[in-house]
């Protein structure tokens, strides 16, 4: 999977120059937690609703209503903003897991995406969530079938030999490696939802079945 394949292409932008209370406005008519910045057409970068509570109107509590509103239609969001140059970013053309890693090594909720310099896209922690769910199949329905198996060579193919036997299409398949490193978790999602005659020979052939869950 790719960046590309789960971003927002195209999303809602604001300008360098325009005030914090616009910002806020447009995140909250489309419940958005974050805008890139523009200026001239290119990727200055990036203000969210804690930089505007933090900086836009932080320390400025004593402040009466009507001088809050005033402070926030003079100020620019290019004064609270994360700059460019602190910015991480990707491309539409890296792996989904490279997106990943980048985000939790830099505990931030989303990333940029720039193709040679321009912003085609931006990706969010609920982007990966839901392609996490799409990797498990979650909105399949079908069984669920956790299976507790040796990590060994060839394993796989014992197991989907039983699927097959049973006519049991495999839609999902993950593993999951215990901490032993000598067994793993298999999760397989099918279409298959009466499993008694596929749990029965999967036991019956050595296999540990953790859990079934049908949907």
């Amino acid at each position: 999977m790719y960046v590309k394949n789960e971003m927002t292409a195209n999303p809602i932008t604001i300008n360098a120059d325009d005030v914090i209370s616009k910002a806020a406005d447009i995140m909250s008519e489309n419940n958005l937690h974050r805008l890139p910045v523009m200026e001239n057409g290119k990727l200055v970068g990036l203000v969210t609703k804690g930089l505007i509570t933090s900086k836009g109107v932080g320390g400025a509590t004593s402040l009466s209503v009507f001088e809050l509103n005033y402070l926030l239609n003079r100020t620019s969001v290019k004064t609270v903003m994360i700059k460019l140059k602190d910015l991480v970013t990707i491309s539409s053309n890296k792996l989904l897991e490279e997106a990943a890693s980048l985000m939790l090594a830099h505990d931030i909720g989303c990333l940029p995406v720039v193709d040679d310099g321009e912003l085609v896209g931006i990706l969010t922690q609920n982007d990966l969530f839901k392609a996490f769910l799409d990797i498990l199949g979650w909105q399949r329905k079908g069984s669920r079938i956790e299976v507790n198996v040796p990590d060994t060579l060839g394993i796989l193919g014992e197991i989907s030999k039983i699927f097959v036997d049973n006519n049991a299409n495999i839609t999902n398949f993950t593993v999951y490696r215990n901490n032993d490193d000598s067994t793993a978790d298999l999760i397989l999602r099918t279409t298959l939802t009466e499993t008694d005659e596929l749990e029965k020979e999967l036991n019956q052939n050595g296999f540990k079945v953790n859990s079934i869950m049908k949907k």
